[in-house]
């Protein structure tokens, strides 16, 4: 049976007044200049003094905020596994390139994962993976040896992806809240429907996307690998065919609005759990808007310290879930 969390829901209802919209977005890349959005998140509490122009510090502290809501209002972490599993997942592929190749790349590693990633590496390099949790034993094996067997870094990554991808489904699978089970869904579909443009794109063939992709509800795999024989194009009349118009027609103008676009189907899904009162929905909603505005924030700021132009950054907002 769910649990209420009657008490964690009160909590997020609360801090849901302080998420940003989506006029608060539009005021934020309207912003003149880099250091006067880095103020205008500062006077709406975000980051800290010692942050003070820092945007890497301030959206990582925000993050840590968030993750110390969820650590706060939920005893068993494992109930909110579905926002953390794909950093584990990320911290185990760069901890075994960087066990296998001796090359130390700085600021790969996510971090507040469970799995420490100095210990990670410890751990690869030794071959202890009977240490690891057991869903990953497996797959830091196999990556791990395909990689020093064959230098090959892509087919590792595919390893850990689809590894990654079969995690999200048994969490979807195992849970009891319905938003888990569609968020995690979602979640594979979206992935799926990249993998197979993205696996055309680079030649890949039919193979490579049986390897690569994972079944989930949202879409056919098999239908997916029939339409890559026909390249993209006939991969986009399938999507536009089972109705994913929309996504079609944002690759069609860029990748990056693309990323945009699955974002917001993600922000669609969680929009009902405004108005429940029980049940750990809400306070997973909660945690995704907050991820959601971050990373939409650190957009626009990055945007503005490029010097992009505000119609360019626009195309990039993601819609707020306030």
């Amino acid at each position: 049976m769910e649990k209420e969390y009657t008490y964690g829901v009160a909590r997020v209802r609360t801090l849901e007044t302080g998420l940003l919209t989506d006029e608060a977005m539009t005021q934020l890349l309207s912003s003149k200049s880099f250091d006067e959005g880095m103020t205008f998140l500062q006077d709406r509490g975000w980051g800290s003094r010692t942050t003070e122009n820092e945007l890497e510090e301030m959206m990582e502290e925000e993050k840590q905020k968030t993750m110390k809501v969820l650590q706060d209002i939920v005893d068993d972490d494992s109930e909110y596994s579905i926002l953390t599993i794909q950093d584990e997942y990320h911290n185990l592929k760069a901890a075994i390139k960087q066990a296998c190749t001796g090359v130390n790349v700085a600021h790969v590693f996510i971090e507040g994962t469970k799995l420490v990633p100095d210990e990670l590496m410890e751990k690869i390099r030794e071959g202890k993976y009977e240490s690891l949790p057991a869903e990953m034993q497996k797959v830091a094996k196999e990556a791990t040896e395909t990689l020093l067997r064959t230098g090959d870094g892509q087919l590792c990554d595919l390893i850990v992806d689809r590894a990654t991808l079969q995690a999200i489904k048994k969490i979807g699978n195992q849970a009891e809240n319905e938003l888990i089970k569609k968020y995690a869904d979602t979640q594979l579909t979206l992935a799926n429907i990249k993998i197979a443009i993205r696996g055309v794109q680079a030649g890949k063939d039919e193979q490579f996307l049986e390897h690569a992709m994972v079944p989930c509800e949202g879409v056919s795999i098999d239908e997916l690998k029939s339409a890559s024989v026909g390249g993209v194009e006939s991969i986009f009349s399938y999507l536009e065919g089972v109705g994913f118009g929309e996504g079609v027609k944002a690759f069609k103008t860029s990748p990056s609005v693309f990323e945009c676009w699955c974002d917001n189907q993600i922000v669609e899904l969680i929009r009902g759990e405004k108005y429940k009162s029980f049940g750990i929905g809400p306070i997973i909603a909660y945690a995704v808007a907050r991820f959601n505005e971050i990373k939409t924030a650190k957009i626009i700021l990055l945007g503005k310290q490029n010097g992009f132009e505000e119609e360019f950054i626009g195309e990039r907002i993601r819609r707020m879930y306030a």
